[in-house]
């Protein structure tokens, strides 16, 4: 999913991450974050991904879902995402993604909801169709606004252009100086309401956690006595 890298005052994606985004998916969602964006990375993700799906019922060779994945972190990485996630069905065909972004700088105050509300019906890829649905919220992490729209894509190289879905939560985490961006879009109108409901309902359960302190240099062990 292509993402906005910066906001229209010139407030960017925040590039120091001091917390992680965590979410209870209970299996709704893969996470498919990538940390160092390396290839090697992706594919020990995607690998490990595709031994959460049941042979059985897969439509498509392990190999090719791995390789879909694996392409699917690396393109997401470039957009700098704190987190990112996808949903699929049991056979192995992709319905959604879901990425989670950051705004905001250091020491500098945060627009609120209604000084922000310009750049709530933006999108840097594409163009609204239609009238979006806008509804403000209260998360257990903070207030939030709820954007559900139709989007107008066009394709590369100009040929054409193709709609899809979004419902992104604009967040105010309490106790933070940023502004998180959460992002869910898919191409599949049929399943509107079920992707909708994955997305709200996973929704009440984000939250931000402390980067874990790296373990310093363990102190030289005293000489035993003779």
């Amino acid at each position: 999913m292509e993402q906005e890298q910066q906001s229209k005052d010139g407030n960017s994606a925040a590039p120091e991450d001091d917390f992680l985004v965590e979410f209870d998916f209970d299996g709704n969602w893969l996470g498919l974050t990538l940390h160092e964006g390396t290839r090697a990375e992706a594919r020990k993700v995607a690998a490990d991904l595709v031994e959460q799906f049941d042979p059985l019922r897969l439509g498509v060779s392990k190999a090719v879902l791995q390789r879909e994945l694996e392409e699917h972190a690396l393109s997401v990485h470039e957009s700098g995402p704190l987190l990112t996630a996808v949903a699929y069905t049991d056979s192995g065909v992709f319905l959604a993604d879901m990425s989670v972004l950051a705004y905001g700088e250091d020491g500098v105050t945060r627009p609120s909801p209604k000084e922000y509300e310009g750049m709530l019906l933006k999108w840097s890829y594409a163009e609204v169709k239609g009238d979006p649905q806008v509804t403000e919220v209260e998360l257990p992490i903070g207030p939030a606004v709820r954007v559900q729209a139709v989007l107008v894509e066009k394709r590369r190289f100009g040929w054409g252009k193709k709609l899809s879905e979004c419902v992104r939560y604009w967040v105010w985490p309490t106790d933070h100086e940023e502004i998180l961006l959460v992002e869910a879009r898919w191409l599949n109108f049929e399943r509107t309401d079920e992707l909708t409901d994955l997305v709200d309902r996973v929704m009440p359960s984000l939250r931000l956690v402390p980067v874990p302190a790296e373990p310093g240099p363990s102190a030289p062990e005293s000489p035993g006595e003779l």
